[in-house]
C-alpha cells in the first residue's frame, strides 16, 4: 500500500504533467478537399500532425528524405488515418536542389494547397554544412523552409492558405542584439545555432504575413512544448539530455500533446497571424521576435543566400 508521502508525490506529478500538458485542441473540422503538406512526418509531432490531418479527411503530402522512406511512412499513416489520402514525397531540406523538386511535383500535381505545416528541424552535435555549404541547422532548419514556402507561395495565395512554421522557445537563447549570420567552426555552438534558426522561423512567419497577408495568406509560429522523445533531444550534449529529462518528468509532452498546437495554427480561427503560438493560445516571443528591422534583415539575407546557391 501507497504511504501519505507516496500518494501527495503521485497527486502532485499528474497534476504537474496536466499543467505541463498545456490546451487541449482537438479538432473535428471537416478536411475533405483540403491539401496540406506536412514536412519532417516521418517521425514526432509532423507524423502526429500528419495523422491527424488525414483522420479529418484531408489529402495529406508528407515531405520525407528519401522517397522508399516517404511512401512507406506516407502508407503507415494512411493505415492509422483512413479518412483521408496520404501521400509521401522525398524532401531533403538541407538540399536546395530537391526543395525544389519537391516544390514543382506538388505545383504540377495540385490545384490548391490550403496549409504548408513547416515542422522539420534538425541538430547537430559538431559544425556540418548543407549540400549548398550553408550551416547545417540554419540551412535545415530555416533556408530549406523559407525557400519551400517562397517557391509554393503562388499556391497557397491562390487557395487563401495557412503556413505554419514550427519555432521553439529556445529562440530565447539569441542575445537581443540579433543574429550573426557569419558562423565559423571554430565558433560553432549547438544550442545557439539551433536557437538562431528557430528565431528566423519566427520571423518568417512575421515577414510573410505583413509582406503578403493582403493576398490572403495566413502564417504563424509556434514552440510545440518540451518533447523528449524525438531525434532533436537526442542530438543534444549529454549534460542538456540530462537537464531536459530531469525536468521532462514534470513537464515534458507526450508526441499527441505536443502537435496540438500546430493542428490549432493550422486549423483554428482563435490563432493570430503573424504571432507566436504556445499551448494553442498566443505567447509573447523575446523581446526581439517582433523587431520589423531584424526580421526584414533576415528575409533579405536569406533571399540573396538562395540567389546565390541555386544561381
Amino acid at each position: 500500500m501507497f504511504g501519505r508521502k507516496e500518494k501527495v508525490q503521485t497527486v502532485v506529478y499528474f497534476v504537474t504533467r496536466r499543467l505541463a500538458s498545456g490546451r487541449l485542441y482537438r479538432p473535428s473540422t471537416n478536411l475533405t478537399d483540403t491539401v496540406i503538406v506536412v514536412t519532417g512526418a516521418a517521425a514526432g509531432i509532423g507524423r502526429v500532425s500528419a495523422r491527424e490531418f488525414a483522420k479529418l479527411g484531408a489529402k495529406v503530402i508528407v515531405g520525407i528524405r528519401g522517397q522508399e522512406r516517404a511512401e512507406q511512412v506516407a502508407q503507415e499513416i494512411q493505415r492509422e488515418a483512413s479518412n483521408g489520402k496520404v501521400t509521401g514525397y522525398n524532401l531533403d531540406l538541407s538540399n536546395l536542389s530537391t526543395v525544389k523538386t519537391f516544390a514543382d511535383r506538388i505545383l504540377k500535381n495540385e490545384s490548391q494547397l490550403n496549409i504548408l505545416l513547416n515542422n522539420a528541424a534538425t541538430t547537430s552535435k559538431k559544425y556540418q554544412q548543407t549540400a549548398d555549404g550553408i550551416e547545417l541547422q540554419w540551412g535545415t532548419n530555416h533556408v530549406g523552409p523559407h525557400y519551400l514556402t517562397k517557391l509554393l507561395l503562388p499556391l497557397l495565395i491562390n487557395s487563401n492558405g495557412r503556413i505554419v512554421n514550427v519555432s521553439s522557445n529556445a529562440h530565447r537563447l539569441v542575445p537581443k542584439t540579433g543574429i550573426k549570420y557569419k558562423v565559423e567552426p571554430e565558433t560553432y555552438a549547438i544550442l545557439l545555432a539551433y536557437a538562431t534558426s528557430k528565431l528566423a522561423n519566427i520571423w518568417d512567419a512575421f515577414e510573410l504575413q505583413r509582406r503578403y497577408g493582403e493576398k490572403g495568406i495566413k502564417a504563424y509560429s509556434l514552440h510545440p512544448g518540451t518533447i523528449l522523445s524525438t531525434e532533436l533531444a537526442r542530438q543534444a550534449p549529454k549534460f542538456v539530455i540530462m537537464i531536459l529529462q530531469f525536468f521532462g518528468l514534470l513537464i515534458g509532452k507526450t508526441m499527441d500533446e505536443g502537435a496540438m498546437t500546430s493542428l490549432f495554427c493550422s486549423l483554428s480561427d482563435e490563432a493570430q497571424p503573424g504571432k507566436f503560438h504556445s499551448d494553442c493560445k498566443v505567447a509573447n516571443p523575446s523581446s526581439i521576435g517582433y523587431n520589423q528591422k531584424m526580421a526584414e534583415e533576415c528575409w533579405n539575407y536569406t533571399e540573396k543566400m538562395i540567389e546565390d546557391k541555386i544561381s
